[in-house]
């Protein structure tokens, strides 16, 4: 961006502040503690039609679910309509430990004419919306709307939510209800699962052509959180690591297993990895591209605090550290600076080129070389994310004793809602507020 320029940004820290440790707070202690509401965009309502039309193919579908990841989800849809699991799409992917809702459709064709309005399996629910012209995708959400029980608080952490929320508010915001904060857009935790296990990346692997580390942290690293299904492949590929159809006898029909048929029958490594669900396959380098983007983004919050001499409110995370400058320091054109995604083709703002290409020699890669020896799929997509993601209509209620805890002066729950842009996390507005 031209306003942000090289001159505003000072040379890269030599170290980050401290991070500063989060409170032992819980925030999904029930799955309604979590709520999440898929807004769609005005242009997706528009193109609603009440019955089937050549025009519009996709039957449209609100899905309720708790406790269930959107692509289990879908697996069961598909499943119970009875049609493949590639005729059935979603809009964006939802959190398993909440209850959401969400936009979701299932290409009539596929249906063979039965468009039922209502279907119901364990732990989720659809209702049928209309039909639409196109498969549901990431365009189709306008925004998503959080509401977030937080326990386990005492009176000084409600006062500390409250006033860097203050703190974060803009200028514009503060003297109405209507209240917007200002955070960096980091990538959260979730998503790094491709990494729990805390052992390594799967995309830095795939870099270096090493498709047998690839596979071995991606399907045969066991994780502490790791369960059902997960957890019998992970155990049974590091005790079998090596002796394929021992390995194969020790858990059951998985999407993974095709991986590991691939080497019984003497395929190579690179051959297994291609074999993973495509959906597995792209989470594992978008996780490492998210890491370095962040890495990036975490240097710039923390040069942009410095520079214009604001302290800022840090977090500590399992995957780095993460700093938020008040919204003070963040100009109206840092507030509109996109960052690109690191990939063979990005072109950073000459604000970033110092910082970047010192986050990408600390990780011993370069951008030219962020691809995968021998695949064209998956890869390191270009496209900007924005540095700044705005909380809008956001607001905190006044404690209240928490009924799981007992009650209490230091057991309190508080109600913090907002609505986020799709793609922004709401896991990292809460470091922001320092939960």
């Amino acid at each position: 961006m031209s306003a942000v320029t090289r001159e505003r940004i000072p040379a890269r820290s030599p170290r980050l502040r401290v991070p500063y440790t989060a409170p032992l707070v819980t925030i999904r202690r029930i799955p309604e503690d979590f709520r999440v509401e898929e807004l769609v965009s005005g242009e997706f309502r528009a193109s609603l039609l009440p019955e089937w039309a050549p025009s519009n193919p996709f039957a449209a579908y609100m899905l309720e679910k708790v406790s269930l990841a959107t692509p289990d989800a879908l697996g069961f849809i598909a499943r119970d309509m009875r049609v493949p699991r590639a005729a059935v799409s979603a809009a964006g992917i939802k959190d398993r430990h909440a209850l959401t809702s969400q936009m979701i459709t299932v290409d009539s064709a596929a249906l063979r004419g039965r468009t039922p309005r209502f279907l119901e399996g364990d732990n989720w629910r659809l209702q049928r919306l209309g039909f639409v012209p196109r498969a549901a995708d990431a365009s189709a959400i306008a925004a998503n709307r959080f509401t977030l029980v937080v326990r386990g608080l005492d009176r000084r952490q409600s006062d500390e939510m409250v006033r860097r929320a203050s703190l974060l508010a803009t200028r514009d915001s503060q003297a109405d209800c209507d209240t917007t904060l200002l955070f960096v857009n980091y990538f959260g935790d979730q998503r790094f699962g491709s990494s729990r296990h805390g052992q390594g990346w799967v995309g830095r692997a795939l870099i270096e052509g090493d498709f047998e580390g690839a596979l071995r942290l991606a399907i045969g690293t066991p994780a502490r959180k790791d369960s059902g299904p997960t957890r019998a492949l992970t155990r049974a590929l590091a005790t079998h690591w090596g002796d394929w159809n021992a390995a194969l006898a020790e858990f059951g029909r998985m999407p993974e297993r095709a991986a590991i048929e691939t080497l019984a029958r003497g395929g190579s490594f690179k051959d297994a990895f291609t074999a993973l669900p495509r959906f597995t396959q792209d989470i594992c380098v978008e996780a490492y591209q998210s890491h370095l983007w962040n890495a990036i983004v975490r240097e710039l919050a923390d040069a942009l605090a410095d520079t214009i001499a604001q302290s800022a409110f840090t977090a500590d995370d399992n995957f780095g550290p993460m700093i938020f400058p008040r919204a003070s320091a963040v100009t109206p054109a840092f507030r509109a600076l996109g960052i690109p995604m690191p990939s063979p083709r990005a072109i950073m703002p000459e604000c970033l080129t110092e910082i970047a290409s010192g986050v990408l020699t600390d990780e011993g890669v370069e951008f030219s070389k962020l691809h995968i020896p021998g695949l064209a799929r998956p890869y390191f997509g270009g496209g900007d994310r924005p540095f700044i993601a705005e909380a809008r209509h956001c607001s905190i209620s006044a404690p209240e004793p928490d009924s799981f805890a007992g009650g209490g002066p230091a057991n309190l729950a508080c109600t913090v809602a907002f609505e986020l842009p799709r793609g922004a996390y709401a896991t990292v507005l809460l470091r922001a507020l320092g939960q």
